[in-house]
């Protein structure tokens, strides 16, 4: 008992970041998804058709689930467990809905906002079935909230469920190297305002980025 190691400041830690992250996400997506009364009832929309931040958000779904099949398979849950909650708290929580917010306020429900359902739903139910081997309880219970809603599933636990398994008809690799570009973009100047002393919404007159020969300038998402 000696060497067994166990840090409740990192249970702490934990349930701050992932935990309490990825409840605020689905309390978000529930609260307008009950105001608009999505059931996920309309055909699943195409990849192709979705908007790019959809697409984006997606690939990096089916991307994390071949990771984390990769590392379940070699037992290696710590890494698959990082990998997730890094998807949630970084590219789910801080990007897509940060950046989609307006589209489930707007008033229309239209194409736009019901991808923006379909995605943030799709990517919810992904991570309860790939998180359910190391986080069994709370994995059952969002993906059971979420279902019970929908029906899409026949299974009545996420534990009767199969592991999802990654698409690449919908991994779009140029886009995920242009978003990551942008994030890697936006973090370095985030890291100069705050040394310099400039807060966040104060506006810049410019910023100049060089990137290397031979990379695709009109790949990259932002200005």
């Amino acid at each position: 008992w000696d060497n067994l190691k166990f840090d409740i400041g990192g249970v702490v830690e934990v349930k701050q970041k992932f935990f309490s992250t990825l409840y605020n996400i689905y309390s978000f997506f529930g609260l307008y998804a009950n105001i608009d009364g999505f059931k996920y009832v309309e055909s699943s929309l195409d990849f192709e058709k979705r908007p790019a931040l959809d697409q984006w958000i997606l690939s990096e779904a089916h991307d994390l689930v071949d990771f984390v099949n990769t590392h379940y398979n070699k037992y290696e849950p710590t890494l698959v467990g990082r990998e997730i909650q890094s998807f949630v708290v970084d590219k789910l929580s801080n990007w897509y809905v940060r950046l989609c917010r307006r589209r489930f306020w707007k008033g229309e429900y239209d194409f736009n906002k019901i991808s923006a359902y379909q995605t943030l739903y799709d990517c919810l139910i992904v991570i309860a079935k790939i998180s359910a081997p190391i986080a069994p309880f709370f994995m059952d219970q969002l993906f059971c909230d979420l279902n019970k809603t929908t029906n899409r599933d026949p299974n009545t636990s996420v534990h009767l469920c199969s592991m999802p398994l990654s698409s690449e008809f919908q991994v779009d690799r140029a886009l995920l190297k242009s978003m990551r570009l942008t994030k890697d973009i936006c973090s370095l100047a985030l890291s100069l305002r705050k040394k310099e002393g400039i807060r966040v919404r104060q506006p810049l007159d410019s910023i100049t980025i060089c990137l290397s020969d031979g990379y695709n300038k009109k790949s990259v998402l932002c200005d």
